[in-house]
């Protein structure tokens, strides 16, 4: 029998665009807006997700993680490890938090270094190459974009 029909909710759908180019879509458009020269990453690489040129500065890629809050609580951003060690480092992040439907700012952008994260990355024991992020651990680093034009 249906849900409808025995009376449940029905859940209601998720976008059906996916978290991690909506991410880098909203960092784009932010970059833009705040004067800075950005463009969306070719589909073919993998090491950036936007590139900006800051007031004429060599191009500087950044990289984007997308999470989407589905409930109070939010999830932690998955990443690899490797991205917080050696000529990675020095990059930076974007790490974007999509809210809840309900809430009038509907995404939140913290700007980090990677390697101002690095004591940040939680590993469980067996996990080698992968790690997580905490919205709790990114929080001071809200809205950073001075970090970027730098």
């Amino acid at each position: 029998m249906s849900a409808i029909a025995e009376g449940k909710a029905k859940r209601k759908r998720m976008s059906r665009i996916p978290v991690g180019l909506a991410g880098a879509r909203l960092v784009m458009d932010e970059l833009l807006r705040r004067g800075l020269d950005a463009r969306l990453a070719d589909s073919y690489t993998n090491k950036y997700h936007v590139l900006i040129e800051p007031y004429g500065s060599p191009p500087k890629p950044v990289h984007v993680r997308t999470v989407r809050v589905r409930t109070v609580h939010a999830s932690p951003w998955y990443v690899r490890s490797s991205h917080f060690v050696g000529a990675s480092a020095k990059q930076v992040t974007v790490y974007v938090l999509l809210g809840l439907e309900k809430t009038p700012d509907c995404a939140r952008f913290f700007v980090a270094k990677n390697s101002d994260m690095e004591t940040e990355l939680r590993q469980p024991p067996d996990w080698l190459d992968f790690g997580f992020i905490d919205v709790e651990a990114v929080e001071r680093y809200e809205d950073n974009w001075d970090l970027l034009k730098a």
